[in-house]
């Protein structure tokens, strides 16, 4: 079975800095902030949103 996606999106927690540097070495794209959006500890924490296109996929796929 085929999806054809043309588009990845995922979200990192604000200060997750392991997983924000994941994301960029994957070659995913910082797109925005949900802001206040997940309510943690006692306290409201955004949502930073990473997206991949099939063309930016594809083309680092190129690059290896």
């Amino acid at each position: 079975m085929e999806h054809r996606l043309n588009k990845f999106n995922a979200y990192v927690l604000e200060g997750n800095t392991a997983s924000a540097t994941m994301m960029e070495k994957l070659g995913c794209v910082r797109e925005g902030v949900r802001r206040q959006v997940a309510y943690i500890d006692g306290e409201f924490m955004d949502f930073i949103l990473y997206g991949m296109t099939k063309d930016e996929f594809v083309a680092a796929q190129k690059e290896q």
